[in-house]
């Protein structure tokens, strides 16, 4: 009985010890945003008031959510702006994640649910990528107006170009933020990330 007893107990420690060493299995993500550009002329005053803006986002059980619409109507925790020119370094679970953006082409409009409904969209896993054990995975944001994007020249808003570097290199870049054959359009998500009022 007491051989049994110390066998079982010794199973329970190792199975323990190999839990809370998946629990504590870390790597670094740095969320790397560079300097605000314009591919076409910019006034003065513009260029310098857009060069101060940033960048919202969040992550969260391996999930990280890129926002141009105002975090007040996502349900997710943006906790985090990084600005255009500036890097965050953040130690995470390792494991898979996937980046959803969340973008808006902006309409007029006099009531804030209808600019929602005519021009936000969710780009819903649109970049994956891996954070490994003791690794760093860098997410770079290349935030630029682009000369074929002359219809968001009014608005500002740039093409957030994202890539993803680790020890074997880096992918090619991608826009998170432009709407596309698989964008959802704001009142046809019925997902987490929409905020719902009571």
């Amino acid at each position: 009985m007491t051989f049994a007893f110390r066998v079982a107990a010794a199973a329970a420690l190792l199975l323990f010890a190999r839990v809370t060493a998946a629990q504590q299995a870390m790597g670094t993500l740095v969320f790397d945003v560079k300097s605000f550009t314009s591919e076409v002329p910019l006034k003065p005053k513009v260029q310098r008031q857009l060069e101060t803006g940033g960048i919202d986002w969040g992550v969260k059980d391996g999930q990280v959510v890129v926002t141009l619409v105002n975090k007040r109507f996502i349900d997710f925790d943006i906790s985090h702006m990084t600005r255009y020119g500036k890097s965050e370094s953040l130690q995470l679970p390792a494991g898979e994640y996937r980046l959803t953006g969340i973008g808006i082409e902006m309409h007029t409009s006099f009531s804030v649910d209808k600019v929602l409904a005519k021009g936000a969209y969710f780009n819903q896993d649109v970049v994956t990528f891996r954070i490994e054990e003791g690794k760093t995975t860098t997410l770079t944001i290349r935030p630029i107006i682009q000369k074929d994007m002359t219809f968001l020249i009014k608005w500002y808003l740039p093409a957030l170009m994202t890539s993803v570097t680790t020890e074997s290199g880096s992918t090619e870049e991608k826009a998170i933020n432009l709407r596309g054959p698989t964008s959802i359009a704001w009142p046809a998500y019925n997902g987490p990330l929409k905020f719902k009022p009571n």
